[in-house]
Parts: C-alpha cells; sequence; structure tokens
C-alpha cells in the first residue's frame, strides 16, 4: 500500500488509558508503514506544542466522551490549536460502548464529534475521517467496570476497526464510520443534555472525589491528574471544579483510598434544591426589561449553585480528617464496593509527571 504522508501525530487526552491504547494503535499502523508517528499526550497543556515537520502530515485528535460531548480541557486545546501547512485531521472519540452476551452494543458520541469537527473545518482543516470507538465505559462514578473478559474481547474488536481505518487514512483515503451519520438524529436531540452537563454536571461530579483515611498523601494523583484539578492541601488531595471526571485518579491511586462519593453528590444535590438564595434578591432586578432579567436570573441562579457546590465540598473536606467522618462517607460511596476500571497494559507509568507540590 502507498502511503500518503510523511507524518503522523495524534494528539490524546486519556483518563483510565481507553484513548491512550486507541492512540497506541493507531500510531503502531503508521510506524509499521514507515510513517514518521507521533504520538502527544494533552496532559497539563495550556498552548499546543508542533514538533517541527516536513511533508505531509496527518492529524489525529483522540480523547474520551463526557457528558455527550468532548471535554472541556480538549475542547480548549483544539480551539487555540494551530493551522498548520500541508497537513489533514481525523478526530476520534472513545465512548461507552457495552457488550451484552455475544453482542457489542455501541455508546454515544452526542456531540463529542461534531463540535470539534466545526471548529477545525472554521480554522481551514480539511477532515479525512471521523472515528467513534466504543471503548469500555470507565465511568464508574455510575457503574461498576466490565469483567476482563468482556474488556478484552472489545479491545480485540476495536484494534480491528482502527487498523482498517488507519489503512484508508494513511492511504490518502476517508473514513467515515456508519455510527457517525446513523446516529446523529439522537445526537442532535442529546445536544440540551450535553450542554446541562457542560453547565451543572461536571462541576457536580468534579465535586464527588474524595480522599479517605487510607490516604498516605503520596501525591500520584496530584502528580497524574491531566488537567490539573488536584491540589495537596497538607498530605490531602482537594479536587477543584476544573476536574473532568476522568477517573485516573481512582484507577492509578495504590491505596484504593479515592472514592466518588455519593453521599456528597447527595448532600451537594439538597443544597442547591433547598436553598434557592438567587429568589431573595428578583424584587431588586424587576424593574429591568425582561430579556435582561431573564439573563442576570439565569447566570445569577449558575452562579449560585457552583458557590454551593464549592461550600458544601469544602465542609465536608474539612471534616474528612475524622475517621467516623471518613468512614462514613467511604462505606456509603458505591465505587467502594464494586469492580474499578483501567485500560489492559496500562499504569501510571504511561502518565506524564510531575508539579511540584503546593
Amino acid at each position: 500500500m502507498s502511503v500518503a504522508y510523511q507524518n503522523l501525530l495524534v494528539y490524546y487526552l486519556s483518563g483510565t488509558g481507553n484513548a491512550l491504547t486507541a492512540s497506541r494503535w493507531m500510531v503502531e499502523q503508521a510506524a509499521s508503514k514507515g510513517i514518521h508517528a507521533q504520538l502527544i499526550p494533552v496532559d497539563r497543556t495550556k498552548t499546543p506544542v508542533v514538533p517541527e515537520l516536513h511533508g505531509r502530515t496527518l492529524i489525529g485528535f483522540c480523547f474520551p466522551t463526557h457528558g455527550f460531548g468532548i471535554p472541556w480541557f480538549m475542547l480548549k486545546f483544539i480551539w487555540r490549536f494551530p493551522k498548520i501547512k500541508n497537513s489533514k485531521v481525523f478526530i476520534s472519540n472513545t465512548r461507552a460502548g457495552s457488550k451484552l452476551s455475544k453482542v457489542f452494543l455501541p455508546g454515544i458520541s452526542g456531540m463529542a464529534q461534531w463540535i470539534p469537527l466545526l471548529i477545525l473545518l472554521l480554522k481551514g482543516y480539511g477532515i479525512k475521517g471521523l472515528l467513534p470507538l466504543d471503548m469500555p465505559s470507565n465511568w464508574i462514578s455510575v457503574h461498576p467496570g466490565y469483567k476482563a473478559k468482556v474488556v478484552n474481547s472489545m479491545f480485540v474488536r476495536n484494534h480491528a476497526i482502527i487498523v482498517r481505518c488507519m489503512e484508508a487514512l494513511l492511504s490518502g483515503k476517508r473514513f467515515y464510520h456508519y455510527y457517525v451519520f446513523a446516529t446523529l438524529p439522537l445526537d442532535v436531540a442529546l445536544a440540551p443534555i450535553m450542554l446541562g452537563y457542560q453547565m451543572y454536571g461536571r462541576f457536580l461530579f468534579a465535586k464527588m472525589f474524595i480522599a479517605t483515611d487510607k490516604c498516605n498523601g503520596c501525591g500520584i494523583c496530584f502528580e497524574k491528574c491531566p488537567v490539573r484539578a488536584i491540589r495537596m492541601y497538607g498530605a490531602k488531595p482537594y479536587w477543584t471544579l476544573n476536574c473532568e471526571s476522568c477517573m485516573r485518579c481512582i484507577s492509578i491511586c495504590p491505596e484504593r483510598a479515592i472514592q466518588a462519593s455519593h453521599l456528597m453528590a447527595t448532600l451537594i444535590i439538597i443544597a442547591t434544591t433547598m436553598l434557592p438564595v438567587y429568589l431573595l434578591i428578583f424584587d431588586f432586578f424587576g424593574s429591568l426589561p425582561r430579556m435582561v432579567f431573564t439573563s442576570l436570573d439565569f447566570f445569577l441562579e449558575w452562579g449560585i449553585k457552583l458557590l454551593l457546590y464549592v461550600m458544601v465540598y469544602f465542609v465536608v473536606w474539612i471534616f474528612l480528617r475524622y475517621k467516623i467522618i471518613s468512614l462514613l462517607f467511604e462505606y456509603t460511596s458505591l465505587t467502594r464496593y464494586w469492580r474499578g476500571y483501567k485500560a489492559p497494559n496500562t499504569s501510571a507509568k504511561d502518565y506524564i509527571p510531575k508539579r511540584k507540590k503546593i
């Protein structure tokens, strides 16, 4: 097979190794054909770095699907990505695939491909491929991880899909997986949920993470967080609103000390529904034009809810130093009881270090 490119760059964001594994497979296919291929993590990157290139270049962006959309961190990265001459791009999102008996069931992309597609088109890029990958779901805040046998069978299937995709792309052809168009009506219908996740859901899930009294302060979660969302105060990690709920911290914690606290989520939801503080100042804005009043009301309510997320979390985080409180939140976390998830053949060493503690 003749190749159409001299270079392949794959930029990836990965929490528990799904997107990392898929990106590795892409690079391996290119390298086997003599193409200069580079795997570039987006972790903790504010300004995209582009290596010096000679010849035609194919650029891939690989990332997980969060809340039927692209992770906010990856979206900002693509927004900042420069236009590179003599290059084409493809987009691949890993999403929550599953398996029922011997039948593989697709996940749902939502707007995870369409939003970066629009951004890259506006930048002037030619889009050569769209590839949703139904990798095993890692969102163990919501459900248990899959058994190893199921995970391995899903990996075998996705590897074959990637081989077929890269054969087409590297030869200069286009590759648009049929799922992209078959599920388009559903993807568009889920756009409001995606927006709600970006406005509220991701912040709620960010504030579910706690470290129980099993935590020894090693700081691995802090060093390896892909979006710099964890702070170390003393010997205890604290999750900020920047968290993307990628589950990397839970999957690599050597002490299994990190949990997604469902009691914490319950307390936050109660606080935001039982304390509508914004109502107290409705009268102040009542004389404003309706459009202005409605806009101010929306942003005020949104801001107060985020403030309550932080306040409830901070109070609980303070009291977690007491063992009885720590045990209460640990034993009411479903993640303590059910199977975790980490992609096969990945470990904490696969994620770039290091940051100084503050």
